[in-house]
């Protein structure tokens, strides 16, 4: 159902500005609440749960569930604050549904919401992986960004690289909302192969970032002859399933030798990132290759924040003639910014529901897919 009797009515409301929507995250362990008025931050307030989860190893989805009750309220008076708005105030309201943990997205959803449902405001559940695909689009309170225009004729057709924790994916954009997913991994994504190799490293949680840290000390004294995984699969799939048994083999290789581990680790981690850019990047050359007439590339995940992924990924763009749309640092990894930008978007569709009816109709779907 749109709030919107007609098509003309919809193309007004794309032309109006000052378009508030309260936007909240739960989808894993991050509370997130943001404020934006059309594309402009006017707050971005996040919980992190990191410390939390540090003494289980990983992120424990009861102990994230009851970190997100206690701390939503908190999130959202504290963005209502920073925002300077009112209930009043807020035009739109909207969610992530899915992906995610099922019973910690349970308490962003139902937040919002209750919250349209008492205000009376217009909802929209967002997928959080078209967040990420779309967390470039976010402005400063000036109205600057990464991309200043959303004209659909300077961004699409796109394809989009997604890289978390949980995804690894390349997608073709055909416009906003309309996306078809030429790859994705088949076991587990980049993101948790960083993790998992600082586990085995002893670095604690989460790993990945210090992974990242050890591999800038690199002095590239010797190889590891680890492989780039999927490099002959003939498709656009990641796999990083055998990388990570790779590392473990050759780890503890390492240390039954007597090596110290200060000896190696620096050098090892350098070349287990490489082999993750060069996978992930090959792919997105065919991927580039394949799709002719493509226009800019929309990138977006955690792993975003490791330098030598953006810098190669940007790199590859640039040789193709391709608009890289990176997004700031801060809106790489979970966050609600990315939420509001993607409900924007669709604000003057048929997304955007009105009613208890409607609303509260709309559940958690934590498999969801971005081409669902």
């Amino acid at each position: 159902m749109s709030i919107f009797q007609s098509q003309k009515e919809e193309l007004e409301f794309m032309k109006n500005k000052n378009i508030k929507i309260l936007a909240i995250d739960t989808s894993c362990d991050e509370t997130s609440v943001a404020v934006l008025e059309d594309r402009k931050v006017l707050a971005n307030v996040l919980a992190s749960q990191t410390e939390l989860h540090k003494k289980w190893g990983g992120v424990v989805p009861m102990v994230a569930r009851r970190a997100h009750q206690e701390n939503i309220g908190k999130c959202y008076l504290e963005a209502m604050k920073r925002a300077r708005l009112k209930i009043d105030d807020i035009d739109v309201v909207a969610a992530t549904y899915g992906p995610g943990l099922a019973i910690d997205l349970e308490v962003g959803l139902q937040f919002a919401q209750k919250f349209a449902i008492e205000n009376k405001k217009p909802f929209i559940p967002v997928n959080h992986m078209e967040g990420h695909l779309l967390s470039s689009l976010a402005l400063n309170s000036k109205g600057h960004g990464v991309s200043e225009s959303l004209d659909k004729k300077q961004l699409f057709p796109a394809l989009g690289l997604l890289v978390s924790g949980k995804h690894t994916e390349i997608i073709l954009a055909k416009d906003y909302g309309n996306y078809q997913k030429l790859g994705k991994t088949l076991d587990d994504a980049a993101g948790e192969a960083f993790d998992k190799v600082g586990r085995m490293l002893n670095f604690g949680y989460p790993g990945g970032p210090i992974v990242s840290e050890f591999a800038k000390k690199a002095n590239h004294k010797e190889s590891f002859e680890l492989p780039v995984p999927m490099r002959s699969s003939g498709n656009l799939d990641f796999s990083f399933s055998g990388l990570k048994t790779a590392c473990l083999y050759k780890i503890n290789s390492l240390r039954e030798s007597g090596r110290s581990d200060k000896e190696w680790a620096n050098d090892f981690c350098w070349e287990f990132i490489e082999c993750v850019v060069l996978s992930i990047t090959e792919k997105l050359g065919e991927a580039i290759n394949q799709n002719p007439g493509v226009k800019s590339l929309l990138v977006g995940g955690g792993v975003f924040n490791n330098e030598t992924l953006a810098r190669r990924v940007g790199r590859l763009a640039r040789k193709h003639g391709l608009k890289y749309l990176l997004p700031e640092k801060k809106y790489r990894s979970d966050n609600a910014v990315m939420i509001d930008l993607a409900a924007y978007v669709h604000a003057a569709g048929s997304e955007v529901l009105i009613g208890k009816k409607a609303i509260s109709k709309v559940d958690r779907v934590p498999r969801l897919s971005i081409s669902d």
